[in-house]
């Protein structure tokens, strides 16, 4: 190495590579970061300046008296030289560097806001001070510290496979079909609340003994940060040393990039990871944020080949659903498919439920629920013990306690203002079409309103294939009846 030549390993944002160049020259050397060139390279050289998004290192080699060398990385915090270790030659990969990069940048920042902290309370910043006893300043390129949702305990029974039940009607369709979608990137099953999404996962799982990586949402993983920290804790119940990088970037004060992060987790998997696993995450419904939906729509489109990612809505979600059915990297199981046969009827409520109806009573329960696994659940409580089962069916409707109850509690309620009232005010009629619902309605929008009620899966059944006219479940047309009125 010529005396005074200097080395910098530069992040690009221009072009998302790492750059190793010379300096003064400024030559670009042809060595890529973690080939077997850059560790040649590494082992050559006394030190060097890594410069990334999370903040500037110095990486110098030591030699240990025995002979044995090791690298540190260096950065001054407050005036003082702070190290951290980061390992022999052969383990000084990008991942590593990023990784203490991190770390040292969040010490950086957790030092000058304890000290604004302390010297705040006597009237002059640290700015001030620092500049008074001669200590370099360069707190402009620090960031202030955020508070991020994600700092709190995660919850570990979210990462838990629900229990299976004990009796469960056999669908080997339907998880034939779940384990073909294994050869595609995503697996969707969308349909309203009550149609056994979660149950038909459960039975998957514990029948074919696939791998699999379990996250239950609900609304408080609304936040990008927490929801991937969740992400990846699930993934880490199936591979523990999955990324620590990771880890560190989404806990990092600073903003980060959430493909920035999960590229590293996808390199991470495609390093570290051999079989096949699916990632499944349950009532994806209740993730609203945008910025989440373009970082699963990143992680769909780079999606290493040992990951399936399977989820359960009851909202088709915001990502590129026509671009991947068109690759054929899309498996979809809707409302049509979940619906039980009259065979899994008969099979629900002789076998799991102890009923046994005559013919005619069965026909009528089965039209009346329309396949609805919820519906016949809260039927069949509702006929143990009884003998008039005739007047059962009769007044079996969506005024019933169960299903009144169930739909107002887990549909109509979690909708907007807008949406409650418009299902209200066109619940009195037998067809629905643009149209005519703007008509009962005053509105000029109502084919929009009806492919959105389609899309959310809000109990509408198509009665044409253009999607012109629609009707309501009939449970929920007679729920929306007993609530109107």
């Amino acid at each position: 190495m010529p005396k005074g030549t200097a080395y910098r390993l530069v992040w690009s944002p221009a072009r998302c590579v790492y750059e190793l160049s010379e300096h003064p020259s400024k030559q670009v050397l042809p060595v890529i970061p973690g080939s077997d060139e850059w560790f040649a390279w590494v082992a050559t050289v006394p030190s060097f300046a890594f410069h990334s998004q999370a903040g500037q290192l110095t990486v110098r080699q030591e030699s240990r008296p025995r002979g044995s060398t090791y690298w540190y990385a260096s950065r001054r915090i407050g005036g003082k030289m702070t190290k951290r270790y980061l390992g022999r030659t052969g383990e000084l990969s990008i991942a590593r560097l990023e990784e203490i990069a991190t770390l040292l940048s969040q010490a950086q920042t957790s030092f000058f806001q304890e000290l604004e902290d302390e010297t705040g309370k006597n009237g002059f910043s640290h700015r001030a001070g620092a500049e008074a006893s001669g200590t370099a300043v360069d707190t402009p390129t620090i960031p202030p510290p955020k508070v991020h949702t994600h700092r709190d305990p995660l919850l570990a029974t979210k990462l838990y496979l629900p229990r299976p039940r004990a009796q469960l009607v056999p669908r080997s369709h339907l998880i034939e079909r779940l384990q073909q979608g294994m050869e595609h990137a995503l697996t969707l099953i969308s349909a309203p609340a009550g149609f056994g999404k979660t149950t038909l996962l459960v039975q998957w799982l514990a029948e074919s003994s696939m791998p699999s990586a379990w996250l239950s949402l609900d609304s408080e993983e609304n936040e990008p940060r927490r929801f991937f920290s969740y992400l990846l804790a699930a993934l880490r119940t199936l591979y523990p040393p999955l990324g620590s990088v990771v880890q560190a970037l989404l806990e990092a004060p600073q903003d980060v990039s959430m493909e920035r992060v999960l590229t590293f987790l996808v390199n991470d998997i495609l390093k570290h990871v051999t079989g096949t696993f699916a990632l499944v995450l349950d009532d994806y419904h209740v993730i609203e944020n945008a910025a989440i939906h373009r970082g699963m729509s990143f992680l769909l489109e780079h999606a290493p080949p040992q990951m399936h990612v399977v989820i359960a809505t009851r909202v088709d979600p915001s990502f590129p659903l026509v671009r991947l059915r068109a690759r054929n990297q899309l498996t979809e199981i809707r409302t049509a498919d979940l619906r039980f046969t009259a065979d899994e009827a008969d099979i629900f409520l002789r076998t799991l439920m102890g009923i046994d109806l005559p013919l005619p009573a069965f026909a009528a329960l089965e039209h009346r629920t329309e396949g609805w696994i919820a519906g016949l659940q809260f039927a069949a409580l509702s006929l143990q013990g009884r003998s008039d089962v005739s007047a059962f069916l009769h007044a079996f409707t969506g005024s019933h306690r169960f299903v009144l109850d169930y739909l107002t509690e887990e549909v109509f309620s979690r909708q907007p203002a807008e949406v409650q009232s418009f299902l209200l005010s066109t619940a009195i009629l037998e067809r629905l079409s643009g149209p005519l619902c703007d008509a009962v309605t005053g509105q000029t929008e109502s084919q929009a309103r009806l492919a959105f009620l389609d899309e959310a899966n809000l109990f509408l059944v198509p009665l044409d294939d253009e999607r012109h006219w629609y009707r309501y479940h009939h449970l929920f047309a007679e729920a929306l009846l007993t609530r109107l009125q």
